[in-house]
């Protein structure tokens, strides 16, 4: 399942209340992270990001410099059309330029 994110405004009660899609199967453990949204708006030197609908480049924040250039390279490569793969179809690729040999 891909990442469900909404937002919301705290009110006076502080209580959150949502409904969960229904595809979430009964008894699936869920992780819930609680992040307040800055109003602030971004720095000069920081340019505003478009959401690319990959939810890694458009959520993560990296901790390295190597991370940022591997977010940025993603990032590129998602706004260019390039489509991720997932791991079936990277090991299928695998597969294909080793000859067809599995790893067994």
């Amino acid at each position: 399942m891909n990442a469900v994110i909404f937002e919301t405004v705290v009110t006076d009660e502080h209580q959150l209340n949502c409904n969960l899609p229904a595809s979430l199967p009964t008894g699936c453990r869920l992780r819930v992270v609680i992040e307040p949204i800055m109003d602030e708006a971004p720095a000069e030197h920081e340019p505003t990001r478009t959401l690319t609908g990959d939810a890694v480049v458009d959520r993560y924040q990296p901790r390295t410099e190597l991370g940022h250039k591997l977010i940025e390279l993603r990032r590129a490569y998602v706004e260019s059309g390039g489509k991720l793969m997932t791991w079936d179809e990277i090991n299928a690729e695998v597969r294909e330029h080793r000859g067809g040999v599995a790893d067994d």
